[in-house]
């Protein structure tokens, strides 16, 4: 796992390189302006108290999530540092599991602070299934980022 985080050179070549820094430039903009313009609406209208009018930061990010994803794949792009391979899918699928965990179980406890074992098991619960939500959606990005990949090797050998 070491020899995951460890790697700080960049994989990507220069054009890549430049692409992906104007894909993640609009995609934080895009970002930052859209949580700003929701945010300001939603304090405005309803205030701070209602956390189900928060839904909308939740929809803006979700659209930054996909777009940056068929961006990259697009481009033919997978990450600087990280190896577009299963086990890497399923160390970070691991890590996102382990956060879900650990965050279900803080939520849940506060929530029933007599129910320690339902929260544990509501925190395993929601860790698995975050892990194989993510493993699958890792796998097929993975997948269509590899077909991206032999598709424009075979324009550039044209």
């Amino acid at each position: 796992m070491k020899k995951l985080f460890r790697s700080k050179k960049s994989k990507l070549d220069e054009q890549q390189e430049q692409t992906l820094l104007k894909i993640e430039h609009n995609g934080c903009w895009f970002a930052f302006w859209g949580l700003f313009i929701m945010m300001t609406v939603e304090s405005i209208l309803y205030g701070f108290d209602n956390i189900k009018i928060m839904a909308g930061e939740w929809i803006v990010f979700m659209a930054l999530a996909i777009y940056l994803t068929v961006a990259t794949i697009k481009h033919g792009i997978w990450d600087r540092r990280f190896e577009a391979n299963t086990v890497t899918n399923v160390i970070l699928s691991a890590v996102a599991g382990v956060f879900g965990t650990v965050f279900e179980f803080v939520v849940i406890y506060k929530r029933y602070s007599d129910k320690i074992v339902g929260a544990m098991a509501a925190g395993v619960f929601t860790g698995g299934v975050i892990f194989v939500m993510t493993l699958i959606i890792l796998e097929i990005s993975r997948v269509a980022y590899k077909k991206k990949c032999e598709e424009l090797d075979k324009e550039d050998e044209e």
